[in-house]
């Protein structure tokens, strides 16, 4: 299947929101209070952005703690210009009940966008469809190294993860990845996602890094390091070298390093001990 993005326009201002919902429990970094106050659970959640966007933004969901051993995804279920509403979503393999979560949100208008230093990125969104890859066209090339992290930007009638593949200037390819082996996801989704060069810049004068790690992670928790960042904000993408269902988990953020690992749902007919190593595109934005 090939989609192409909505995106067409070069906008000179680019409308940045930047939040996270914090579980005070977790990390060492941060334990203040936030205008969105409190983690995320299974329960959905309403973040009012500061100001309401022209058109509905795309949302990008960050990188889950591992406060809670189960299996779990972040789920968008409403997105409006004014807010956008989230969750918690487990297998139904597993209870759907979750203990208290970090996760950071971001959201901008889909478009080309450039940077405060004049970088091309892009913000789009695509249909994907259940039962394989989907190709996903770029609204025009990105230079270098590029950066995807994707999001599923409405409320989906099973559990949905996402995997990445065959990431070029032009485009990627995703799947709908389901929960138990032998199973495919039914119908299409939206997918929401970010384009970026790697390296290191500013946008809206907010820090960010788009990075590419070595393809090496598995089950095992790996650390990696980033600038340092006031109130960093953790998203990724993850690629398919493995075939086994997995997303990534992320634990003892600072300012300038978290760790990372692979986690299947066991539950649901995978062992947890990942069969291939994976790359892991990382953005880090300052909160």
């Amino acid at each position: 299947t090939t989609a192409a993005p909505t995106t067409t326009t070069t906008r000179a201002a680019v409308h940045l929101e930047v939040g996270q919902y914090t579980d005070s429990r977790s990390g060492t970094f941060e334990k203040t209070k936030e205008f969105n106050e409190g983690g995320i659970t299974h329960a959905p959640k309403t973040q009012t952005f500061s100001q309401a966007f022209s058109q509905k933004p795309v949302v990008l969901a960050g990188v889950v703690t591992m406060d809670g051993g189960n299996p779990v995804v972040p789920s968008v279920e409403e997105l409006t210009a004014t807010s956008a509403t989230m969750r918690l979503y487990e297998p139904d393999c597993y209870d759907d009940w979750h203990t208290t979560e970090t996760l950071a949100w971001t959201a901008m208008e889909a478009g080309i966008h450039e940077t405060d230093a004049g970088v091309k990125f892009e913000i789009g969104s695509a249909l994907a469809s259940g039962g394989g890859w989907s190709s996903v066209k770029f609204s025009a090339p990105i230079e270098g190294d590029v950066v995807v992290v994707p999001t599923v930007q409405s409320k989906t009638g099973e559990w949905t993860n996402l995997r990445i593949q065959k990431i070029t200037s032009t485009g990627f390819e995703v799947l709908l990845e389901a929960a138990k082996p032998k199973e495919h996801i039914q119908g299409s989704e939206t997918v929401g996602f970010i384009a970026i060069p790697a390296g290191d810049g500013t946008i809206a004068g907010r820090k960010y890094h788009a990075r590419l790690t070595p393809t090496e992670m598995t089950e095992a928790w790996r650390t990696y390091s980033f600038p340092a960042t006031s109130n960093p904000r953790v998203f990724a993408g993850m690629t398919h070298n493995g075939g086994n269902t997995a997303n990534l988990r992320m634990k003892g953020l600072t300012g300038s390093s978290l760790q990372f690992r692979v986690h299947e749902p066991k539950k649901c007919g995978w062992d947890d001990k990942h069969p291939g190593k994976e790359q892991v595109h990382l953005l880090v934005l300052e909160g």
